[in-house]
């Protein structure tokens, strides 16, 4: 019972060295069950027929709606403030991209902006959790690398499947997407005094740590955080592009 005290408990009320922390064997542990359940998936996807296929996308998709409804309901009936946690994350967004993807079959305006914004982005979210101050056995910390697991294991699966086609054309397109959306977030976080997507505020990540430290705080930093997504997104297209060229052909 010891072991489920602190389950429920939201990383608000959690106690002081109580978490996981960050690279530590519990960390490592839940990386190498994400590594090894995406392996599955992918390889799963890739011996599907295509009703298989369609199964696995809208199940993923359905399945990353209804754990986000679980974690609100939660959030709801304790004492944190929900305001606070609402799903307006860029990785609550990766999730309502993949519903779309995944209903709309055959679609382009969501699969390069998957796999070269959402996909980084989620394992960047496993990589440097924001519930390292968590128990690792807490539903909050399962959540986590449920949820963005499923994002990686979606994005992979298309991709290795050659169902994501990559166009330099569609790298600005990705681009043109993210600043539009960050822009309507950036407002909302103004006006409600919030920092949905990390835009104003870095919440501890050792990585956007790094660019407030370049750019300083405020517009300088939320500025600091859309150029280096830009920079991401070709990176991470350039990456795709190469394993496309020398392993997919």
């Amino acid at each position: 019972m010891v072991v489920m005290k602190n389950f429920w408990t939201h990383k608000d009320n959690i106690a002081e060295d109580m978490g996981y922390g960050q690279f530590t064997w519990k960390h490592l542990l839940y990386l190498a069950a994400v590594a090894v359940c995406v392996i599955v998936s992918v390889m799963w996807y890739l011996q599907a027929d295509q009703a298989g296929r369609i199964l696995f996308l809208r199940t993923t998709g359905a399945v990353l709606i209804l754990i986000d409804i679980i974690k609100m309901v939660l959030i709801a009936f304790s004492d944190v403030k929900l305001s606070e946690y609402l799903p307006l994350e860029i990785c609550s967004f990766a999730a309502y991209f993949i519903v779309c993807d995944s209903i709309f079959i055959g679609n382009t305006f969501f699969p390069e902006m998957l796999l070269t914004l959402f996909l980084p982005a989620a394992i960047m979210a496993v990589l440097f959790p924001t519930t390292s101050t968590l128990p690792a056995f807490n539903f909050y910390t399962i959540h986590q690398f449920v949820y963005h697991g499923l994002i990686i294991a979606y994005v992979i699966a298309r991709f290795a499947a050659k169902e994501i086609p990559l166009t330099y054309t569609g790298v600005w397109l990705s681009i043109l997407k993210i600043i539009v959306l960050a822009a309507v977030i950036y407002v909302i976080d103004c006006r409600f005094e919030k920092n949905f997507m990390f835009l104003r505020d870095t919440y501890g990540n050792p990585m956007l740590e790094v660019i407030r430290r370049i750019t300083g705080d405020g517009i300088a930093y939320t500025g600091g955080l859309v150029c280096f997504c830009i920079i991401m997104i070709h990176v991470f297209f350039a990456l795709f592009k190469c394993i496309e060229m020398l392993f997919l052909r």
